[in-house]
């Protein structure tokens, strides 16, 4: 069964937060016989960390009043298995206000689309030869309308949706053949197309747009670095190489941050990088894993997943590290969040 928790697709057998650390640690490791991100044109790549000076200025379970209010149309969705299997929640940023938006789906990957009507996730799907994929499910806001983003299952698995700006294509990554493909699938027809270089397909994870919609970010074949293409396969550029795990990297609303996670010893922290001053800035210093950052509309929060207690739970904090704030509080496992635009 495919298990939500794990980013990267890894065989079911190996699962939790230690599969999670010996994936990124593979994929470094692979990363240092492939450096294909030689071939492309940097345009940063500093690698120095300024660490956040009010990073360690965390408020535990008690936020600042003017930090926690938010406009009620708000909404951040996650995967939760306090229901038993893992489905799709949504809650307002303070973490109330739980409605449940599946049953029994095993979902994982939520993604609002910009006029935050819909959410696409990832969910299992048999093919046309009974093999099991992870395909892409589309539901309205209110959980109403789910149905398969492509009316027929895809032979491969299909990993880590991102909205187009105008609702009508999803931005994903194939797995073909052990290798990730960036591609896009237009909900109007179910038509995949691969994006490509110089007639090559372009291989990466975790990608998603920028705020203009005209350019997508994603991570490197290595797992150790960002890079930038346009949606038509055209000025691909190295942002910046680091020389150890990242993933999920995402555009700060102003288009001018990227925050993301990395892998610092054993353990995943998140960070923002600056793309004007290529200063990359630590905000969680915890010894659990913190991971999966997601953006609030205006750009002054964060909300995020960390294990710090124990099971995985949602937290936020502001885009500098402060007032840490844990807003999910039960015994299973809370993942996956993503804020509305």
């Amino acid at each position: 069964m495919f298990c939500p928790i794990c980013q990267i697709p890894m065989p079911r057998r190996l699962r939790g937060a230690l599969s999670r650390l010996l994936a990124l640690a593979v994929l470094v490791a692979l990363g240092a016989c492939d450096r294909g991100d030689d071939l492309l044109s940097p345009s940063g790549g500093d690698e120095s960390v300024a660490p956040a000076q009010d990073a360690l200025a965390t408020a535990g379970e008690d936020a600042a009043p003017d930090f926690v209010v938010a406009s009620s149309a708000q909404r951040i969705v996650f995967n939760s298995a306090r229901s038993g299997g893992y489905d799709i929640f949504k809650m307002d940023p303070q973490g109330y206000n739980v409605v449940p938006l599946t049953k029994s789906a095993y979902a994982g990957e939520p993604a609002w689309s910009h006029d935050n009507t819909r959410i696409a996730m990832v969910r299992q799907r048999l093919d046309a030869s009974n093999k099991s994929h992870t395909d892409v499910y589309v539901i309205n806001a209110d959980g109403s309308n789910g149905h398969w983003a492509r009316s027929t299952p895809f032979p491969y698995d299909l990993r880590y949706p991102s909205w187009s700006l105008d609702g009508s294509r999803i931005l994903l990554t194939i797995m073909q053949v052990g290798k990730p493909y960036l591609a896009t699938l237009t909900l109007a027809t179910g038509q995949i197309k691969f994006i490509t270089s110089g007639g090559t397909g372009v291989q990466g994870n975790y990608p998603s747009y920028d705020p203009t919609g005209k350019k997508i970010v994603f991570v490197s074949p290595s797992g150790t670095s960002f890079q930038r293409i346009n949606t038509d396969g055209t000025g691909r550029v190295l942002l910046a190489s680091f020389g150890k795990g990242v993933s999920s990297p995402r555009y700060s609303p102003d288009g001018g941050k990227i925050a993301f996670e990395m892998l610092v010893g054993l353990n995943i922290d998140i960070y923002v990088w600056n793309l004007a001053t290529k200063v990359n800035t630590r905000l969680t210093t915890h010894a659990g894993i913190d991971e999966q950052a997601t953006w609030s509309p205006d750009g002054s929060r964060i909300a995020f997943m960390s294990t710090r207690t124990g099971q995985p739970q949602i937290w936020v904090m502001s885009a500098t590290g402060m007032y840490q704030t844990r807003i999910t509080k039960t015994a299973t496992a809370e993942k996956d969040p993503a804020w509305s635009f």
